[in-house]
């Protein structure tokens, strides 16, 4: 197989799954591995592209970008699986579109661009998920606020807990917290709104009740082509309710429930049909102590390698092998 990987090294920290997949492929003798750089995807027909084989270690991954380039085809390629973190280029998904008639994707690009949108689900998913809305105006964020209080507000498009901001009031104080930011102070809560629109304008934020359970964990099930890998229970090691491993948390083995089974099996088609086949549920328990779905996760997801660490499964060789099948179908199909 033919194998190129699209994603900027120095975003990944070194416990990054990428690095891990990386080092895999190019390990796998059955596997001509490429890299290219996320800063040379411009539409054109052709990737600038690295070549590796063999052992690659932490320290040649984050230099890959710095490597020696070759011209590679897209139509000599079996398959792409992108890896960039986000944010990516506002023309990235775009530019590899063009290629979807061209070359099989792990997941196709013009659709991650759309499934990847918090709001996707909304159409899906809706009843699954924690009271919430999609929402710039701000009486009715104000209601929702004062109904729910505290409450959670997440960009449409975010990675890594980076776009998550805890909103909460006591006295005549608001405040927010976020990972990056820590804990800000307002005046009013349309101060903080205003904050928030500051940062991304681009899209409705979602808001969401604040679940009592939260220092339980975040459960990630993780999903390839409708299968269910397995679990993880994320969770941070400091006092914060964001449970995010590049944010520092741990994790550990975690059972899939049958509702969870349920809600996978009710909406995996909605991406699959518009081929995206690498899938992250999140799931957070609910006050009454059930778990229920906070998000979806589609195209780039971590965790595989955790996976494998934690219960012994060939979790790496399981999704290798997936690979090889979607490389064998063909563009005609794809595209039918």
């Amino acid at each position: 197989m033919k194998l190129l990987c699209i994603t900027d090294p120095i975003t990944h920290p070194d416990f990054d799954t990428t690095i891990g997949l990386y080092q895999l492929f190019a390990a796998n003798p059955a596997i001509e591995f490429f890299h290219a750089p996320v800063s040379s995807i411009d539409g054109s027909s052709q990737f600038q592209s690295v070549p590796i084989s063999g052992h690659l270690s932490k320290e040649a991954f984050f230099q890959l970008d710095r490597q020696p380039r070759i011209a590679l085809p897209a139509s000599e390629l079996d398959l792409i699986f992108n890896r960039a973190d986000e944010p990516v280029p506002a023309d990235f998904f775009d530019h590899l579109s063009q290629l979807e008639t061209t070359v099989r994707f792990v997941n196709q690009p013009s659709q991650v661009a759309y499934t990847r949108r918090k709001d996707f689900l909304e159409s899906y998913g809706q009843a699954y998920l924690p009271d919430h809305i999609f929402s710039a105006d701000y009486d009715e964020i104000e209601a929702f606020f004062q109904r729910f209080n505290p409450i959670v507000a997440k960009m449409n498009v975010s990675y890594g807990g980076k776009g998550v901001y805890k909103i909460w009031q006591v006295g005549d104080t608001v405040f927010t917290d976020n990972i990056q930011e820590g804990c800000l102070t307002y005046p009013s809560l349309r101060a903080a709104i205003a904050h928030l629109k500051h940062i991304d304008s681009s899209s409705d934020y979602e808001f969401v009740r604040f679940l009592k359970n939260i220092d339980v964990g975040d459960k990630r099930v993780l999903v390839v082509d409708g299968e269910i890998y397995g679990a993880l229970l994320r969770k941070a090691k400091t006092d914060t309710w964001v449970h995010n491993i590049t944010a520092g948390a741990a994790y550990y083995t975690a059972p899939v429930t049958e509702r969870e089974r349920m809600i996978i099996a009710e909406t995996y088609d909605h991406y699959s049909r518009r081929g995206v086949y690498t899938l992250g549920y999140d799931f957070l328990m609910d006050d009454d102590g059930e778990w229920i779905l906070s998000e979806v996760n589609a195209g780039n997801i971590g965790g595989y390698d955790w996976l494998e660490e934690i219960t012994g499964d060939p979790i790496l060789e399981r999704l290798t092998q997936r690979l090889f099948q979607l490389a064998k179908q063909s563009i005609r199909a794809l595209n039918s």
